[in-house]
């Protein structure tokens, strides 16, 4: 199972939030001088969020430039999302070098220009946000609850071709609880990365055991809860 650093980004600085609540943010500094210590540790992926641009209050769209400019050069695989909530762009990050941008309220609102980027783009570069909360897929930056079940949510996704899944417990996001897997079915249909509430490396054993394709790590790797260094030692993998 791959182990994705998560950057997020909010008025130009490295931030996490609480169960993505807005005012919950803790700065953590410079973001290039982490996306620095990420790649000196080896680190194959990397995970950026737009807050602002999720929350409606701007975007951070030219220091995302510029960090996957960093990360093309060093030969890294960037996945984009936050606020992408049109074709163009979806399709302005893609042309720009994203490796796959995470589509959320794009993808269950506006199906056309979903299947518009799956098909211009190819299913490998999109990556489907499955942010739950309460038995709920939420959306427009969690502050929504979408009006479909999570089994309907699963199959719409399985037919409209998408290979890739972020699931996130968003109940446990950023709050450093430990891994919970919420819907068994997503690893039999998907390549799933999951997120939300990862504290330890017992919590990354636990996911890849789950059948994880990846898991994104923000907090914990940020606070020194999961050592760069063991990750650097594990080349970023981590087996059942």
């Amino acid at each position: 199972m791959l182990v994705i650093p998560a950057i997020d980004l909010s008025r130009g600085r490295l931030v996490r939030l609480v169960r993505g609540r807005e005012g919950s943010e803790i700065d953590y500094g410079d973001p290039l001088q982490w996306l620095e210590r990420l790649l000196a540790a080896g680190a194959g992926y990397v995970h950026i969020i737009d807050i602002d641009a999720a929350l409606g209050r701007g975007d951070n769209r030219g220091l995302i430039l510029e960090i996957v400019k960093l990360c093309r050069r060093a030969g890294v695989t960037v996945q984009v999302g936050g606020g992408i909530r049109s074709y163009r762009e979806a399709s302005q990050l893609l042309d720009a070098g994203v490796d796959r941008v995470l589509l959320s309220t794009l993808l269950y609102l506006d199906e056309n220009s979903a299947l518009r980027i799956i098909s211009q783009y190819g299913a490998d570069r999109v990556i489907a946000a499955l942010d739950v909360a309460g038995g709920k897929v939420r959306v427009r930056g969690w502050k929504e609850a979408l009006n479909r079940s999570l089994p309907d949510v699963v199959e719409y996704l399985s037919g409209i071709g998408v290979v890739y899944v972020l699931a996130t417990n968003v109940e446990r996001d950023g709050t450093l609880s430990g891994f919970a897997s919420f819907y068994s079915r997503l690893f039999n249909d998907f390549q799933v990365i999951v997120a939300g509430g990862i504290t330890s490396m017992p919590d990354l054993v636990t996911a890849a055991c789950s059948g994880a394709y990846g898991a994104v790590v923000g907090r914990a790797l940020l606070e020194g809860r999961i050592s760069l260094e063991e990750l650097e030692a594990r080349r970023w993998s981590v087996r059942c």
